[in-house]
């Protein structure tokens, strides 16, 4: 630029007069925003301080346009464009008063009847036609959306999202609005087509819809659902693969940004920042994707995927069940350039500038003007310095020595002085001060502001740089976007499957609705309190149609409305709110076959649904409640024909409709007839079909025609309890609902008066079954409880008894490391003999060593048979042989005296030795005489008793006949030790003879009380109904007992006998204080009678359990 030219008197004229005009000089003036007020401190309008920082850089806007030609001095101005675009929308409108009013009034006196035209009045109003038009034109689907309030649901999943694509996208399936393709896309979407390709939106991440076009897209977005709630339930932030994906706060909201670039804006600092930290986050996701792609199970970590169980496979397939697929394809669309990434994150400084060592270029001319920028500062200073400068001063303005005026330096000085010094910029309003630029700052200044100039325009050609590098990439970041919306939809479903304690169903297309326990999502959304479930299925073998009935207000649509819901859920990956299969987790990917026989929750794939709920009445469109329903009907069927008959017909899904009063509104019986033949209409069309009625005619469609099922609901008590019954025919219950509406008594007797015999006799017995079969539910819920109560009893006591074998393992641990300690011990005392014999063989040591030998050995024995489990197995083998010699009855106590002779084999019962000995009879008398062998001996009848199939050889509890020796055998039949056979002594002989085993031989019992055969005796003692708890500390006494106990409370007549022997009584004495206190098991306790083995048992009253 060429330094200004000096100025006239003129020149200074009319800048004195425009600054007394803004109130210079030392006048008053209006405040300047962005710097002192005019006029004070020596400043004005013009004049500014002059704040040159050599150290900092000048910052310059964004150029606001993409195209490089609005930045030049001959580009268009905005006055221009403003002035242009005025003139274009006069001359459109036709001017003032010109072709725009004359077409206006033209119109007018059209509107009037003007003209030549005769005057006639209009059949139908302006608004009437446009209803009529309206209600031709329905749109079935959002009516059916409204009609089955489903766009709560879609709210509450909106409100789980948390980027905004994702809430777009859920918001473009209530509006219907299509996803905005660049052109690449649009090109690419119309080569397809005319290919001939049948376009899936799911097949390209950007054009991902809500809702599932197919099938198998309903199940991949179940599949994710499942996979992402693994993840959410797995992670406890070690695993680095198993996470849940890292959105890091994102809104990855560019929609905005690129609207700016469509209308031809260059983006600026914040909306860079905003699209390099998008790019950031999507490359985290892209690295999570590919890690969870590679996962592998691994076993010793603990690791498995979640999703396995969920997939409806039986978990021996690997490959199926333990990998995750559906996450990692929603990502696998994420694509980033690292080189755009590297410049977005680079492009800027600390301060949020363009960065210098980014950008050399900027850099270097950054550092040009400082440089110019501090050599105009020196030569400032060095001229004020000088006395021919300093000397012309004015000192009469008080202002500053030196200051700006439109980035120019000035000084003050006199005004006769100003021509001579430099270049006059401003002049006070006195004229005394002229503002001078000095001769020697013009050309210094000139070249800094050149430099300055060149940096702008580097400043927006790096702009435009930066712009032009993210739209380059603009379709890889869309897709990016969209999968991360993807993403976050997955998760927005699983947090509303949580809200709704939703489970994934089976999705086939076999057109079939099965569920158990399903409640309705909006009630729950409400929070709602105790929303009634129901079983409900639609579409099961040839069942096509449902005709649900029961009385008004008693639920019927409730149940339409909720099977309209879960399959517009199914469709879009929404967990449903019914109960899981046994064994199932949150998820089921469900079934690939669309005969699927699992017993989970299925919802197959329809297509479309449409709903007939509400009526479109309406006066000026001369629509009555029939004729709304039947215009809707129509649609329905058009819709329905062409679903089928189309070539782009999802192969074997079927269409829902679901229709609420269908036929009302006009005469019963041509309702009916029609309501009947519409339906059969659409079965035919291989549509799925449930209707609400109150017609006799169409309850008995199901009778009629197999691909009817009929349902009603239940109605107790004169209210409705919203319960659904399948295959039961409802009554409408009109009176009984309208007294509960509070109509006028009055009126309900008239009405009841009025009804026929027959009808209100079958009203009465309709409500007679209800009430009964209300009651039966009432009491097989109650058995259902009692039987739920009975398995957590039974899994307690498995439980007890898994901790009780722990214990034991433990303590044979324990045993066995004490033991083993005791034997190395005696290991070394034979070392040190042995030692000692071989320094010293003499027979003196060896006699010692001998007589220690022995000492270690009788040590050892008695060590080893005073283990626990060794006690433990000798009283076993103790207990089973008086088990076995149990059931010797003496002859004088049998009821029905044996016809004895001589020959006869008999069986010692006598205590000893000889007991359980068969002997032969010689000769009878009051003693009879037997032989042993060779040897003859004579016994009391009492002594003796009849042979059983259990007697043996050897005498009771283990005693050796041989040599009259009461010697006692171990485990393994070795004879004991004194120290073992104290140990194990105890109270096994008493014991022993006290117990009285059951006989299939014997009717009845000692002490002439009759007993059944084959039962429990009556409370005689067995060992069915004995629990042994000798050699127990209480805790485990007690533990066998509830066990015992647990087991014999459904019998008859519940009685367990408790064997804790006699020995100090402390056992005893212990268990008969718990019995006494027990509220839940006993109901009475004493000491058994001498026949069922006296002190040494306690007899047990259990509590009877009632069902």
């Amino acid at each position: 630029p060429t330094p200004p030219p000096a100025a006239s008197s003129h020149t200074r004229l009319s800048l004195s007069s425009r600054e007394g005009d803004f109130g210079g000089g030392g006048g008053g003036g209006e405040s300047v925003p962005g710097g002192p007020r005019a006029g004070s401190s020596g400043y004005s309008v013009l004049r500014r301080p002059l704040d040159w920082d050599p150290t900092s850089d000048p910052t310059f806007d964004a150029p606001s346009s993409l195209d490089e030609d609005d930045d030049r001095p001959g580009g268009r101005s905005g006055d221009a464009e403003w002035f242009g675009s005025g003139r274009r929308r006069r001359d459109a409108g036709g001017g003032r008063g010109g072709a725009g009013a004359g077409g206006v009034a033209a119109a007018s006196t059209k509107k009037m009847g003007g003209g030549d035209e005769p005057l006639h009045a209009p059949r139908k109003s302006e608004t009437h036609r446009r209803n009529e038009e309206s209600l031709q034109e329905i749109d079935l689907t959002k009516r059916t959306l409204e009609a089955l309030d489903y766009p709560l649901v879609l709210g509450a999943l909106s409100d789980e999202c948390v980027t905004a694509p994702a809430r777009r996208v859920v918001a473009r399936e209530l509006t219907g609005e299509e996803v905005k393709l660049t052109k690449v896309h649009r090109k690419k979407k119309k080569r397809k087509e005319e290919g001939g390709a049948v376009d899936d939106p799911d097949d390209d991440i950007l054009t991902m819809p809500l809702t599932a076009p197919t099938v198998e897209g309903a199940r991949r977005r179940y599949g994710a659902v499942s996979e992402m709630r693994g993840l959410l339930l797995a992670y406890d932030g070690r695993n680095k693969k198993l996470r849940p994906p890292p959105m890091g706060g994102t809104d990855f909201d560019l929609e905005p940004i690129f609207d700016m670039t469509d209308g031809g804006q260059v983006l600026e600092g914040p909306e860079i920042l905003e699209v390099a930290s998008t790019l950031r986050t999507l490359e985290r996701l892209r690295r999570w994707g590919e890690g969870l792609a590679s996962w592998k199970p691994n076993a010793d970590d603990g690791t498995r995927a979640n999703n396995g169980a969920n997939r409806g496979g039986d978990g021996d397939d690997e490959s199926e069940t333990e990998k995750y697929m559906e996450l990692p394809r929603l990502v696998s669309s994420i694509s980033v350039d690292p080189d755009l990434l590297a410049l977005l994150t680079d492009a800027f400084d600390d301060s949020g500038r363009l960065s210098s060592d980014t950008f050399p270029a900027v850099g270097r001319l950054r550092a040009k003007v400082r440089t110019l920028k501090r050599d105009v500062l020196s030569r400032l200073d060095t001229l004020l310095a000088t006395p021919s400068v300093s000397s012309k001063i004015s000192v009469e303005s008080g202002g500053p020595t030196y200051s700006e005026v439109n980035g120019r330096v000035v000084i003050p000085v006199s005004e006769k002085f100003g021509n001579a010094v430099g270049i006059v910029h401003d002049v006070s309003r006195s004229g005394k001060t002229s503002y001078v630029e000095p001769t020697e700052l013009v050309g210094p200044t000139n070249e800094m502001r050149s430099a300055e100039a060149e940096l702008r325009g580097e400043e927006a050609r790096v702009w435009r740089k930066l712009t032009a590098s993210i739209l380059d990439e603009r379709a890889s970041i869309e897709r990016g976007v969209a999968s991360a919306a993807q993403l976050d939809l997955v998760r927005a479903r699983v947090r509303v499957g949580e809200k709704l304690d939703g489970v994934v169903p089976d999705v086939g297309d076999g057109g079939v609705i099965s569920l158990r326990e399903a409640r309705h999502p909006v009630l729950l959304l409400r929070d709602l309190e105790d929303v009634v479930s129901n079983d409900v299925s639609l579409g099961e073998g040839s069942n096509r149609g449902l005709v649900l009935t029961g009385p008004n207000s008693g639920g019927k649509t409730v149940i339409l409305k909720l099977l309209g819901l879960v399959a517009l859920m199914a469709r879009d990956g929404i967990p449903i709110p019914a109960r899981a299969a046994p064994g199932d987790g949150y998820g089921d990917e469900g079934s690939s076959s669309s005969t699927s026989t699992g017993k989970g929750p299925r919802v197959d794939f329809f297509d479309p649904v449409l709903a007939d709920i509400g009526d479109l009445q309406s006066v000026d469109g001369d629509l009555s409640t029939f004729s709304g329903h039947m215009l809707v009907c129509k649609k329905v069927l058009e819709r329905t024909s062409s679903a089928s008959s189309s070539s782009s017909k999802i192969p074997g899904a079927s269409s829902l409709v679901l229709m609420d009063e269908v036929g009302s509104g006009t005469d019963p019986a041509q309702g009916v007839a029609i309501a009947q033949a519409l339906l059969e209409s659409l079965l035919d069309s291989n549509s799925r079909v449930a209707i609400t009625t109150h017609y006799l005619e169409l309850k008995q469609l199901a009778s009629a025609d197999d691909r009817f099922a009929v349902g009603g609901m239940q109605f107790v008590g004169g209210r409705p309890t919203y319960r659904y019954e399948p295959g039961v025919v409802g009554e409408s219950f009109a009176l009984a609902v309208a007294e509960r509406m509070e109509l006028p008594p009055r009126v309900l007797q008239r009405a009841n008066e009025l009804l026929d015999s027959e009808t209100r006799r079958m009203g009465e017995l309709l409500r007679d079954m209800e009430d009964q079969k209300a009651l039966v539910d009432e009491q097989a819920k109650e058995l259902m409880e009692k039987r739920r109560e009975m398995d957590l009893m039974e899994m307690e006591m498995r439980a007890q008894r898994r901790k009780l074998e722990q214990k034991q393992l433990v303590a044979r641990r324990e045993e066995a490391k004490k033991f083993a300690s005791k034997l190395e011990e005696k290991e070394r005392v034979l070392e040190d003999i042995l030692d000692r014999l071989k320094s010293d063989p003499s027979r003196k040591v060896v006699a010692r060593s001998w007589d220690d030998v022995r000492f270690v050995k009788r040590d050892a024995l008695t060590e080893a048979e005073n283990v626990p489990s060794v006690l433990r197995r000798a009283r076993e083998a103790a207990a089973k042989s008086d088990a076995e010699n149990a059931d010797l009855v003496p002859l004088t106590e049998m009821r029905e005296k044996p016809a004895l002779k001589v020959g006869d084999t008999l069986v010692i019962c006598k205590k000893g030795s000889m007991r359980g000995k068969e002997v032969k009879i010689v000769k009878l008398g009051n003693k009879i005489e037997v032989a042993a062998g060779k040897m003859p001996l004579r016994l009391k009848k009492s002594e003796l008793a009849m042979p059983t199939g259990a007697t043996r050889a050897a005498g009771a509890g283990g005693r050796t006949p041989s040599g009259g020796k009461n010697q006692m055998l171990g485990p393994n039949g070795e004879v004991l030790s004194k120290e073992a056979r104290r140990a194990m002594a105890g109270d096994e002989g008493a014991m022993g003879r006290a117990r009285i085993n059951s006989s299939n031989s014997f009717d009845d019992a000692p002490g002439g009380r009759g007993r059944k055969k084959g039962g429990n005796g009556g409370g005689m003692r067995l060992d069915s109904n004995t629990v042994d708890v000798r050699g127990c500390n209480f805790e485990e006494a007690r533990e066998k007992c509830k066990s015992m106990f647990g087991r014999v409370m459904t019998q008859k007549d519940p009685v367990v006998y408790v064997l804790h022997g006699h020995g100090t009584g402390v056992l005893r004495r212990k268990v008969r204080d718990w019995l006494g206190r027990d509220r839940t098991f006993v109901k009475s306790w004493k000491k058994a009678s001498d026949e069922d083995g006296g002190d040494a048992f306690t007899r047990v009253q259990v509590k009877k359990m009632q069902f």
